[in-house]
């Protein structure tokens, strides 16, 4: 079971200190000892997709925390104000509980951590020759292909069952709160003068980065363990494509909603799916 606290973070006086964002900071901590080596319905290939996502998840959220930051300040919506506060306790809890399993995995002989210096090197990069409304249209593409992909997993139980263990928990979680706060930044990016031309750029362009990212990550981590195979691959595909699958048409239309001119996050709603993981994992609202 998840032991839960509302995290309250200090903040400068002001307007949006007094108001309350419309979902919390949950302050939590996982023991990663008894997890299971294919914690993942004992399966090493899913289990190792997402231990690649969470190679390249912590630097991600962080670097979406420093771009929030710097352009907040040309944002005058107190409510929105209070959101970004909230977003960004939320996503510094998910890098810090994704990195701390990083090193216990690696611990373990799973290198996930090598992966996870190769990606903040190639974010600090990006930091350092894009301007920081082309982070913020980066960001916005990354939340949605979090949020997206986080619902199917919450809403499928043939999938999100197979989930076992502490590790199962972090990222049951880290659906939860990637949905509730899922129109955070896409709020903030438009606020501070972002278009429609840069948000579709950078979804093609980001969205090609990160499945890249992932999938080799997954290969070099299957490999490690000499459990890549075409077999293995096409069994993979198989199981996670189409009807039953994680990657459905649904999804597929979902993640496609987002090149629409008028798209907001809020159109695919999730309310009621995490009303019922706050009650499975005693998540408080």
């Amino acid at each position: 079971m998840i032991t839960v606290a509302v995290q309250e973070k200090p903040q400068p006086p002001s307007i949006a200190n007094r108001l309350k964002a419309t979902f919390p900071v949950r302050r939590l901590s996982f023991d990663f000892k008894s997890s299971k080596r294919f914690w993942f319905g004992n399966d090493a290939y899913f289990t190792h997709l997402m231990n690649a996502m969470s190679a390249v998840f912590p630097q991600g959220e962080l670097m979406l925390i420093e771009s929030l930051r710097k352009i907040r300040g040309a944002i005058d919506d107190p409510e929105l104000q209070a959101e970004i506060s909230a977003f960004i306790g939320q996503e510094a809890m998910h890098a810090k509980e994704h990195m701390a399993f990083n090193r216990y995995a690696d611990e373990q002989q799973i290198h996930i951590e090598n992966l996870q210096d190769e990606v903040k090197n190639l974010y600090a990069y990006m930091q350092k020759i894009l301007p920081p409304m082309h982070i913020m249209a980066i960001g916005c593409a990354i939340e949605h292909i979090t949020a997206t992909l986080g619902a199917q997993l919450l809403r499928c139980d043939e999938w999100n069952q197979r989930l076992s263990g502490p590790v199962g928990e972090l990222w049951l979680w880290h659906a939860v709160e990637e949905n509730e706060h899922k129109a955070v930044f896409f709020d903030a990016y438009v606020a501070a003068g972002g278009g429609y031309l840069s948000r579709i750029f950078y979804m093609a362009l980001a969205g090609s980065i990160v499945t890249f990212l992932i999938a080799n990550n997954a290969r070099r981590l299957l490999q490690a363990e000499k459990l890549l195979s075409m077999k293995g691959i096409a069994q993979f595909l198989y199981q996670a494509t189409g009807e039953g699958g994680l990657i459905t048409w649904k999804v597929v239309k979902d993640f496609m909603d987002y090149y629409r001119p008028r798209f907001h996050p809020f159109q695919h709603d999730t309310k009621a799916l995490e009303q019922l993981w706050h009650t499975r994992l005693q998540l408080t609202a």
